[in-house]
């Protein structure tokens, strides 16, 4: 099951929890439960981002059980980086946003980008690869269940959801039942975030290659995550771009590949609209022969 679909099929929950960290406690106790075995023999990864001795150092590994709470307060803090318009009020953000972060580091394929301080060593999140399995049924499966939602607007939702896992049809063109579903969040702010951006994308690509998964899926809402995966060859495979309304997020008419960022001057420019893009790598040979 996809993370998109555990996302939203929580909307048709009660949102109400009278005490938070009991959510939080059930999360833990299963992902422990399942990372008992392999995590002892982990060796993780460490990817140092280059510079000088002076300048911060950040590496990237696999995100643990103990990353939990951690990773969890990362994700609501920067959630409209991933997540534009789609995030749900505070109250019911915590129960949604702890399952679908839950769910995506249980499978093992998450990747963590940590800077190194002095006194409490590599403790700061400077990033974060959420990676969850996708399957062809996804879409079709948010689709019967928005059948079921009562509220209007979390219906829409549903199926704009289930359009942006189907419109690309990557299972057809490539063939292949299980795709490594990929959500890129590094703050905007943050020094070094191209850079961040390819070794998070570099590692996430490494570990679709260990486990088996043949093709990676990207899924952008930020120009300059989209341009730092474009700088090391990631192939855009489709785009949409639209606009979050009281009750429905309408599809707007396609004008610009990439909303811009910045302008030719150097100067921030203000984003002209949300858009979602899907970039895909391919770790197979024999697709990257068909490919070309």
């Amino acid at each position: 099951m996809s993370a998109l679909s555990s996302l939203f099929k929580l909307f048709t929950a009660r949102q109400s929890v009278r005490k938070p960290h009991v959510a939080l406690s059930c999360v833990s106790e299963p992902l422990r439960r399942l990372y008992s075995d392999s995590s002892k023999q982990d060796v993780s990864k460490h990817v140092v981002v280059q510079g000088t001795e002076n300048e911060e150092r950040v590496r990237v590994r696999r995100a643990r059980p103990a990353d939990v709470p951690r990773v969890l307060r990362f994700v609501r803090e920067h959630a409209k980086t991933a997540w534009p318009g789609l995030v749900a009020p505070p109250s019911a953000s915590h129960i949604v946003l702890c399952d679908y972060v839950a769910r995506a580091l249980a499978q093992g394929h998450s990747m963590l980008a940590e800077q190194q301080e002095t006194r409490r060593g590599w403790s700061q999140i400077r990033g974060l690869a959420l990676s969850m399995s996708v399957c062809p049924w996804d879409a079709t499966m948010l689709e019967r269940w928005a059948r079921c939602v009562r509220c209007t607007r979390s219906r829409r939702l549903m199926h704009f959801t289930a359009h942006c896992l189907r419109a690309p049809a990557l299972h057809d063109k490539y063939r292949v039942h299980n795709i490594l579903q990929v959500i890129l969040i590094v703050p905007q702010d943050a020094q070094k975030n191209t850079e961040i951006v390819h070794v998070l994308a570099k590692n996430a690509i490494q570990r679709g290659r260990d486990v088996g998964f043949p093709v990676l899926r990207f899924d952008v809402t930020d120009g300059a995550v989209g341009k730092a995966l474009e700088e090391i060859k990631l192939k855009k495979e489709w785009q949409l771009m639209y606009d979050v309304l009281p009750d429905a997020l309408k599809e707007r008419p396609q004008t610009e590949t990439i909303p811009p960022t910045e302008s030719k001057s150097g100067e921030t420019t203000k984003n002209r609209g949300n858009f979602i893009a899907v970039y895909t790598a391919l770790t197979d040979k024999n697709l990257e022969q068909k490919k070309k």
